[in-house]
């Protein structure tokens, strides 16, 4: 199966429990106030966003990357893209597995892995939860295409 390859750039993994914030301007990462949430519910799978989606402060696209690798902050690591965790306030989390692994979709992944995910962002509300490939590639789609009409800056 043919399956787009994009590019992740870490932002966050577990061995910082602080959140860590992007600076643009000098491409490295200071440490904010507050846990991050990955270290705070004990999940550790890195994250961070979708480099060809933009690039913080501004719009982009965020990705869990479903990796037991340890990753170095900036590290730029190749995914596809296999399930969304939908936000009611529009910041959707993609997952992404590496280019390699033979997954195509979200319930392909192991029990303790969607169990991760669960625990990391659980269903709170209407609309709310964790949807498969099909639904990921919908958000990247309508993402690009708002992108392309000058929605987001």
């Amino acid at each position: 199966m043919n399956q787009e390859i994009y590019t992740v750039k870490i932002e966050q993994t577990y061995e910082y429990p602080h959140r860590m914030k992007y600076i643009a301007k000098t491409d490295s990462f200071i440490e904010k106030d507050g846990w991050s949430l990955s270290y705070a519910r004990n999940v550790h799978q890195p994250y961070g966003w979708m480099v060809e989606s933009g690039t913080p402060p501004h719009e982009h696209l965020d990705v869990i990357v479903m990796s037991n690798q340890h990753y170095q902050l900036g590290e730029l690591v190749q995914v596809k893209i296999i399930g969304v965790y939908l936000r009611n306030d529009g910041d959707n989390k993609l997952v992404g597995v590496l280019k390699n692994r033979e997954i195509n979709d979200f319930d392909e992944l192991s029990e303790e892995e969607k169990n991760d995910m669960r625990r990391l962002y659980p269903i709170d509300g209407p609309n709310e939860g964790w949807f498969g490939k099909e639904e990921a590639e919908r958000v990247i789609s309508e993402y690009f295409e708002r992108r392309k009409w000058g929605i987001y800056s």
